[in-house]
């Protein structure tokens, strides 16, 4: 059986933690990075999977609002260097403005305000856990990507 592999991206330790702990409650292999810039989705001149034993991962989670790189840059980055992201997210407590949420909707990214409400966040994991499973039992791409981005703070996980 494959193991959902999870990037998560965000300079707020709390955040962190928070979504490491769901995600691995949940089976996945998580790996994080304090900044987009840092990580090999941003950094890569070309798509970084190949470029890794661990190979693409099937999540990555990135805070919108951080230093250097935002949310909407790094899925642009990625995007442009090859990547093959079908399921993207971002969750920011703050508002994010029109052009961005016209960039997110053209990478078909699925935005989540904070407090986030875990129904809906664990709806879409159980669809993108679905996805995965189907596509890793026969599909022709073998990586898929999803991608969530928060925004610095701590996240309220009082389910709605």
């Amino acid at each position: 059986m494959h193991s959902i592999k999870a990037v998560i991206i965000d300079d707020d330790p709390s955040a962190v933690i928070y979504l490491r702990s769901i995600l691995q409650r949940r089976g996945y292999v998580v790996q994080s990075y304090e900044n987009a810039a840092d990580s090999p989705l941003h950094k890569s001149s070309g798509c970084p999977c190949s470029m890794r034993e661990t190979g693409c991962p099937d999540i990555i989670i990135s805070d919108y609002n951080m230093p250097v790189v935002d949310g909407v840059e790094l899925l642009e980055s990625h995007k442009k260097n090859g990547c093959r992201c079908r399921h993207l997210a971002l969750i920011s407590g703050q508002g994010i403005a029109e052009v961005n949420l016209n960039k997110m909707a053209k990478y078909g990214t699925r935005y989540f305000t904070k407090p986030i409400h875990l129904n809906d966040f664990y709806d879409w994991l159980n669809r993108i856990e679905h996805e995965i499973f189907e596509s890793h039992s026969g599909s022709q791409d073998p990586h898929p990507i999803k991608t969530v981005t928060l925004s610095g703070g701590e996240m309220d996980a009082t389910p709605c």
